[in-house]
């Protein structure tokens, strides 16, 4: 009688989930809490949230461009694609979420709490 253990199950799940995160190239990440330079004094790929906004509305960047979105308001934001690329979850205030963009085209997102506020990534 063959009987399977759970902890061979759980390194094989484990190991499945590995190899399929390495097969997406798009890297994320979330710092809290961000520098108030960034509200202050922006970098070309830098989107403001600000007054329940996305910045100027669109950003065009380079392949290979990480674009850095900072709540520089008082009410938490997200920053989530329309297409389920991604979302940030709540940036408190000052917080910020960065994403690198690898493949040309435009992206669009919106802020889940406030789907009014929209934005889009133009890579070139």
């Amino acid at each position: 009688m063959r009987t399977k253990t759970i902890p061979g199950l759980v390194t094989a799940v484990l190991a499945a989930a590995a190899v399929l995160g390495a097969c997406f190239s798009e890297r994320v990440g979330v710092a809290e809490p961000a520098s108030k330079e960034l509200c202050t004094s922006p970098t070309a790929s830098t989107v403001q949230i600000r007054n329940y906004a996305f910045g100027g509305g669109e950003i065009r960047v380079a392949r290979g461009t990480r674009v850095t979105w900072v709540n520089c308001d008082t009410q938490s934001h997200t920053s989530t694609s329309d297409a389920a690329g991604w979302n940030s979850g709540l940036l408190a205030p000052s917080a910020t979420f960065s994403r690198v963009f690898d493949q040309p085209g435009r992206y669009t997102y919106h802020c889940d709490p406030h789907p009014f506020m929209k934005g889009t990534v133009v890579v070139e």
